[in-house]
């Protein structure tokens, strides 16, 4: 009896595939794959793709992979690490598993989850559109929704007729206030016989406004230049009037990019200056200017190379300090994305460069809800931290931790050239983005001639939720989105007038204001 037990046990642990290594002691002879995980992602209405690492095998035996959706295996004997699960149902919850096997009776198993996403109509409602300016060249470049539900809306006009008034020589800062259905309660043109152009605008805590823009005049509402372009900074009242304006620069080119009103009443400008007097490293530097409320100067810093380095973008981060996106170039005029963050008084923290072997710009930038940020604008590239490029220059999207490491990043674009020039969270967590595209195919829908406003909206995890186009058959250019209180969005850019089909407009470029449902 005792035997026949021996005898059963060492036929089970043979079966098993037990051996002697040469000291004669008991031996595994195959283990288990391990060391692998899967996930889902890129989850749409109606497939997923599933990611898995490679299994690693003790013997290095190969090791294929099987496929399992509920109970139902789908497929078998793959060696790769991802596999689409296609004819899917939208909203519906799933789960399955991947098993790794050696081919020798040993295996492991990962297991996953998902649930599909409904189907959004791609053409999402206008709600209203305008197209405001003269008989000459207007630019819009920022819309903000106002505490009246109205919106304020900023850039450049060279026209004295049609919706502009008081225009001072050639290009102004054109400033309009529009109520809840974009009828214009009253606009503004502030500068000078020579250029201005208005960048940004945000409602400042007392209800009028911050403006953020340059200029090359020293006449009109402008005094003090300093040299070519200046930042020009100009604090509106609630009716538009100017209550104070400042002058920064030296004797070369300063270009302010973005302003915004700190928590405490203060503001952060940021751009680029090429100005020998702030001991610029290279061609240009990114520059940051920090004004208290009544615009006086409290501290300004620049960061650079030995190349052009511009700045773009800014927004307070919860600690009261600032993250600034923009470009750095390399030796070789490469662009590179570029981030730098700042404390409340100007001192550097941290900077990051994301990039490929081609050209990649940050546009726009926010922290986000979870303390990390987003990052919107375009790349070229198809290597390095980009990885992929659907043809000319594409939107990317980029989406990090509070130390600005990826967490994940988003290429979208058609073949031909496309662009994200302002990305901002929405209060579902998602995103909405604005930006320009010239393509027809692959993540782009359709082009009406040229360039087109093109509209993304992400889910929180960057996947594709809808996008649209809207253009006419000239160029067409978004450059400032926000999501709206009552849950859509207001977006603004210039649009070519002289194409019939947009519903209006009297010269060249206009300004275009769309309200989407």
């Amino acid at each position: 009896m005792n035997k026949t037990l021996i005898l059963i046990t060492l036929m089970t642990l043979w079966a098993s595939g037990c051996g002697n290594d040469d000291n004669g002691d008991l031996q595994i002879q195959n283990q288990n794959p391990k060391d692998f995980s899967v996930e889902a992602t890129e989850i749409t209405n109606n497939s997923t793709l599933l990611k898995w690492s490679p299994a690693t095998d003790p013997e290095g035996d190969v090791v294929t992979y099987t496929i399992f959706l509920e109970q139902n295996e789908v497929q078998s004997q793959l060696q790769t690490t991802e596999f689409l699960l296609e004819n899917l149902v939208e909203e519906t919850n799933y789960s399955g598993k991947v098993v790794a096997s050696d081919g020798k009776n040993g295996a492991s198993e990962s297991t996953f989850s998902f649930t599909t996403t409904e189907t959004i109509n791609s053409e999402i409602a206008i709600a209203w559109q305008k197209s405001l300016g003269g008989t000459l060249d207007e630019e819009a470049y920022s819309i903000r929704q106002t505490n009246d539900l109205g919106y304020i809306v900023v850039g450049a006009s060279e026209s004295n007729n049609g919706d502009v008034g008081g225009n001072k020589g050639n290009k102004d800062c054109w400033v309009v206030k529009l109520d809840s259905q974009g009828v214009i309660q009253w606009e503004t043109n502030i500068g000078g016989t020579n250029n201005e152009t208005a960048h940004d605008v945000q409602q400042t805590n007392d209800g009028g406004y911050i403006i953020g823009a340059f200029s090359s005049s020293n006449d009109g509402n402008v005094a003090g230049n300093h040299g070519m372009r200046d930042f020009w900074i100009v604090k509106l009242n609630a009716s538009g009037n100017i209550s104070w304006k400042r002058n920064l620069g030296g004797s070369k080119d300063d270009i302010l990019e973005a302003i915004i009103e700190t928590s405490n009443g203060e503001f952060v400008a940021v751009g680029y200056t090429s100005s020998d007097s702030f001991n610029v490293k290279g061609q240009s530097d990114a520059w940051i200017v920090k004004l208290d409320e009544s615009g006086t100067l409290l501290w300004e810093t620049n960061f650079g190379g030995s190349q052009r380095d511009l700045a773009f973008s800014v927004d307070e981060t919860s600690d009261q300090g600032c993250i600034v996106a923009g470009y750095t170039e390399t030796t070789d005029n490469k662009r590179d994305m570029l981030v730098i963050k700042l404390d409340n008084e100007g001192k550097h923290e941290w900077n990051k460069t994301y990039t490929g072997s081609e050209n990649e710009e940050a546009a726009s930038i926010q922290q986000t809800n979870d303390g990390g940020y987003i990052i919107g604008g375009y790349s070229k590239s198809s290597d390095g931290d980009i990885g992929k490029n659907n043809g000319a220059n594409d939107a990317l999207v980029i989406k990090t931790d509070n130390q600005g490491n990826i967490i994940w990043k988003k290429v979208l674009g058609g073949s031909k050239s496309d662009g994200v020039n302002d990305i901002k969270q929405t209060t579902d967590g998602g995103y909405i983005a604005a930006g320009s595209s010239t393509s027809d195919d692959l993540d782009v829908a359709e082009n009406h001639g040229g360039a087109d406003f093109w509209i993304l909206r992400l889910q929180a995890s960057g996947d594709l939720v809808w996008q649209q186009n809207l253009g006419g058959e000239g160029n067409d250019y978004a450059f400032s989105i926000e999501e709206t209180k009552d849950g859509g969005f207001i977006t603004t850019g210039s649009w070519y007038t002289n194409i019939t089909g947009n519903g209006g407009g009297f010269g060249d470029f206009n300004y275009w204001v769309i309200k989407l449902e």
